[in-house]
């Protein structure tokens, strides 16, 4: 299950994203175990955003249940050193599955780890 996959955390990000940032479905939740697998995150938030276009192409009915918009935030060491380019290259060649058929638009807030 999710909550076995990415643990507790995102589990309870993952309700409160429900609740607080649109729908979390199918196409989210796997858009979540792809990068919590490959990027080990400190910071992972899949949000929802398709409400907000309902209407545009990939949202054209608006249904409240559609996968089509994300906005994703990563924290992650795999990032250290890369340029912002290249992060969003990394993301864009994991979830190319996702972004050739199901999700219209993605957009990403990528930073690397702090250091401290």
């Amino acid at each position: 299950t999710i909550d076995r996959m990415l643990g507790r955390r995102f589990a309870a990000m993952a309700m409160a994203t429900t609740a607080e940032k649109g729908f979390i479905g199918p196409v989210a939740r796997n858009i979540a175990a792809k990068v919590s697998q490959a990027f080990a995150c400190d910071v992972l938030e899949v949000e929802n955003q398709s409400h907000h276009h309902a209407g545009h192409t990939g949202n054209p009915t608006g249904a409240a249940d559609a996968e089509t918009h994300f906005k994703l935030k990563i924290v992650s060491s795999a990032f250290e050193g890369k340029k912002l380019i290249e992060r969003h290259r990394m993301v864009n060649e994991l979830l190319k599955e996702e972004l050739d058929t199901s999700v219209h638009a993605l957009t990403m807030d990528l930073k690397p780890t702090p250091k401290h």
